[in-house]
């Protein structure tokens, strides 16, 4: 237990197999919440006090906030973040799982507060995603729902620049579907879990679709034209998600990705 990644964060935009990994992990012999969307405030905090600080620039002794330094100011903040997930989680390994952008974008400070973290990003193509989404939370509207995914996809291409290569692991929800074995064994390699457990973490990725928006809706992907989007629809979609559709090898056809075995 000792030798396993911890604390681990699962981070990726909604609909793309996280709630899935959160079962993974579960039957790893990880504890966690099944939801955090706490530790996402992190983002929010750091944006206030350097908005507050450029705000009142100077360091004139007369006034309060000169006496106080910044960086220690959000050291002092963050380490209370810590001090509450730890105490939320008194039985170690633990796991995390928050799934919106601020989340990945606070990841340089969490490896701040947990040096020996591990992060897992959930992706899924825009167009299973967006299909997804408009079942599942269908009181957002449409662009909404493109301009959230397109935003977690695109901070995470930036912030996992600066995260070692072997802190973290992609994990594509298409893989948990069509190949649960190969990705199982991938997952346990990367939690350092015994390799006894992998079977049990294939079983769930292979039969654990509790969010499942319609049934069979999980291994199916589909083309844009087939999709039953509006014209305006398409157009927002790919304004929005084109992008990083492309950045990330996603095609607009059947075939998913540029990389044939990507599935």
């Amino acid at each position: 237990m000792g030798s396993m990644r911890h604390p681990v964060f699962i981070v990726g935009s909604p609909r793309s197999g996280t709630s899935v990994l959160v079962d993974a992990m579960r039957s790893s012999g990880y504890k966690g919440f099944s939801e955090g969307n706490f530790l996402s405030l992190l983002h929010g905090v750091n944006g206030i006090v350097d908005r507050h600080y450029g705000w009142f620039p100077g360091d004139h002794k007369g006034v309060l906030l000169s006496n106080v330094d910044k960086n220690d100011l959000k050291s002092k903040l963050f380490e209370t973040f810590r001090a509450i997930a730890n105490s939320s989680n008194p039985e170690a390994p633990w796991f995390d799982k928050t799934g919106n952008p601020e989340m990945i974008l606070a990841i340089p400070i969490l490896q701040k507060l947990w040096p020996g973290a591990g992060f897992l990003f959930a992706k899924r193509r825009g167009i299973e995603n967006l299909l997804s989404r408009m079942v599942k939370f269908s009181g957002h509207p449409f662009e909404y729902h493109c301009a959230d995914w397109a935003k977690n996809m695109s901070a995470w291409r930036i912030i996992r620049e600066g995260i070692a290569p072997d802190c973290y692991l992609e994990v594509e929800q298409r893989r948990m579907v069509h190949c649960p074995e190969d990705v199982a064994r991938e997952l346990c390699t990367f939690l350092g879990v015994s390799g006894i457990v992998w079977p049990s973490v294939a079983k769930v990725m292979a039969t654990n679709r509790p969010q499942e928006t319609r049934k069979g809706t999980a291994s199916r992907t589909s083309s844009l034209e087939a999709t039953g989007w509006t014209k305006a629809q398409i157009e927002t979609f790919l304004k929005h998600c084109g992008p990083e559709m492309e950045a990330y090898g996603y095609t607009l056809d059947e075939r998913y990705s540029v990389i044939p075995d990507r599935a």
